[in-house]
């Protein structure tokens, strides 16, 4: 994974990892789940936590520690998803402020928004809530200073410069710049959210 990854025990059932990206982080992940020897694992920004069975613990130690050269680029093979979303009116309800924040038309915002590939950092807060990389350093966008209570799924929004998905309903603080109708969420899916850590993403606007 990396030379200096930092593994620290912080109970008697759980590990977290420290490495230097999202990609060592999903990397890693990704092996520990094949690996079949811990009960949970999941993957930060720069992190990793695993919980497992105690009698597993220097099985876990032993193969993070043979982590050491995996490339951190992300593999050519990944497949980019395509999702549509409408932005602004109802749909984005915060999308003409982010724009004017931006000091861009909602013109350029969206052919900046599409004409990117984004990654799927993590998944967050609320289950298969995406973080999604790709927009430029300097989007700062910040969290609305009052959270809305109950958001609908396949709201998009953007908060620092991540957009973010809501793949079901709940409450969200993140400015809403339009929403999708992809099926992020089906029960009878393995697995069940679309989105996972890892995979591209490209926006199209309809």
């Amino acid at each position: 994974m990396c030379a200096d990854l930092t593994l620290i025990r912080t109970a008697d059932d759980t590990f977290e990892i420290s490495v230097e990206t999202s990609q060592q982080a999903q990397t890693l992940a990704a092996r520990l789940r094949q690996s079949r020897i811990a009960e949970d694992v999941v993957a930060g920004l720069q992190t990793v936590a695993i919980h497992f069975e105690p009698s597993q613990a220097r099985a876990i130690e032993a193969l993070v520690h043979e982590q050491k050269t995996p490339s951190a680029e992300p593999s050519n093979t990944i497949e980019t998803i395509e999702i549509e979303i409408e932005y602004g009116g109802e749909s984005g309800p915060d999308f003409t402020s982010v724009c004017d924040a931006l000091n861009l038309s909602p013109e350029a915002f969206i052919a900046l928004h599409c004409d990117r590939v984004h990654m799927v950092e993590m998944i967050g807060f609320t289950p298969g809530f995406a973080y999604l990389s790709g927009l430029p350093e300097a989007f700062k966008i910040p969290r609305l200073a009052n959270p809305r209570p109950r958001l609908p799924a396949g709201s998009v929004g953007m908060s620092a410069n991540y957009t973010g998905i809501y793949a079901l309903d709940g409450p969200g603080g993140w400015p809403l710049i339009g929403r999708t109708s992809a099926k992020l969420f089906e029960l009878n899916t393995d697995p069940p959210f679309l989105l996972q850590p890892g995979q591209r993403v490209q926006f199209r606007s309809v």
